[in-house]
């Protein structure tokens, strides 16, 4: 089955075509960085008016790519949840209309679930696994029974870690987008220069969710109280080393908790942070676990993982109405990604 895809929800407008959820024939993605750089943060009209420029012309350089026409796909997907609502309304309109010019049956993909299913691209995977979604929006751990089946046992109460990360960067003018410039700025850093806290999360209901509040207003306006020796110098290489190595490491532990809890040895992270070396050299250390990280190229927001995810959900859910709408904010996460 040939399924089209496509990604609008934040600041990527991405085409791809994947063949029976596994061999990608195409994945063309236009990058929105330069344009929202000089405000350190995403513009939604910005990504939008881009989105609305550049999705015909990657379509036809996706079917170009992959070899194959239009009217030969078999089904046609797009990201209508969670993200910007003028990305997702683009997304998911622009794939309504070719789905009802060609006759082709239409489905709307999470795009966490595409994250949460980017590993699979590359990766055979047992079920069950811990899955762990790190994005600039969300921080879920999840118990993955199937591609369809799952329970979401901890979030964040307050910030994603991938704003987090944005936020200290902007601060410090460390660079944008937050998360990688925070990873290079680090490797030049000392991540013992500061014992940034975190919350103690750890009561029955609580025990697998995170905090990022405190941590990211620690080192943004109480920096000195934090540093290991006062009156030392240091560098903000020194603040984004140990501010990522803290709030890497928070996640890491909770986790690994989670892993040995539901005794599952198997673990497997997406999100754009997942994209982060230092994380992905952090998780190498559980040498009693399998633990799948995406390809690099499937990390960061692709089309690819949505259309590579929609034939699974195809297969078990069918087809959705023309009717279907977006959704900006998934409520329930403690429940389900999909309410």
């Amino acid at each position: 089955m040939l399924v089209l895809g496509i990604e609008s929800t934040c600041d990527e407008t991405a085409v791809a075509i994947v063949k029976d959820g596994k061999e990608v024939l195409s994945n063309i993605i236009a990058s929105q960085i330069k344009d929202h750089q000089p405000w350190s943060g995403v513009v939604p009209e910005i990504a939008s008016r881009l989105h609305l420029k550049k999705i015909i012309p990657l379509t036809e350089e996706a079917c170009k790519t992959a070899g194959v026409e239009l009217k030969d796909v078999d089904l046609i997907a797009s990201s209508n949840r969670p993200g910007l609502i003028g990305g997702l309304i683009i997304g998911t309109a622009v794939a309504k209309s070719y789905a009802w010019m060609l006759d082709k049956p239409f489905i709307g993909i999470n795009h966490m679930e595409g994250h949460l299913y980017s590993s699979h691209i590359t990766c055979d995977i047992e079920f069950p696994y811990v899955g762990l979604l790190v994005s600039g929006g969300h921080t879920m751990i999840i118990i993955v029974k199937s591609h369809t089946e799952y329970e979401v046992i901890g979030t964040t109460i307050d910030d994603a870690l991938g704003e987090a990360l944005d936020k200290v960067a902007k601060h410090y003018n460390i660079g944008y987008p937050g998360g990688p410039a925070i990873e290079k700025a680090a490797l030049d850093g000392d991540k013992d220069k500061f014992h940034f806290p975190i919350s103690n999360l750890y009561k029955s209901d609580r025990q697998y969710d995170v905090s990022y509040s405190g941590i990211k207003t620690a080192a943004i306006n109480h920096l000195e109280k934090y540093l290991v020796n006062p009156g030392d110098t240091y560098t903000v290489n020194d603040i984004a080393a140990s501010f990522q190595h803290k709030a890497f490491d928070m996640l890491f532990r909770k986790v690994k908790k989670a892993s040995i809890d539901y005794k599952i040895p198997r673990i497997v992270v997406g999100g754009g942070v997942s994209a982060n070396q230092y994380l992905r050299q952090m998780f190498a250390t559980l040498t009693d676990t399998q633990v799948y990280f995406p390809s690099l190229k499937y990390a960061t927001d692709n089309a690819a993982m949505i259309a590579a995810y929609a034939y699974h959900k195809f297969q078990e859910t069918g087809a959705d109405g023309l009717d279907t709408g977006v959704y900006p904010r998934v409520t329930g996460f403690k429940i389900s990604l999909v309410q």
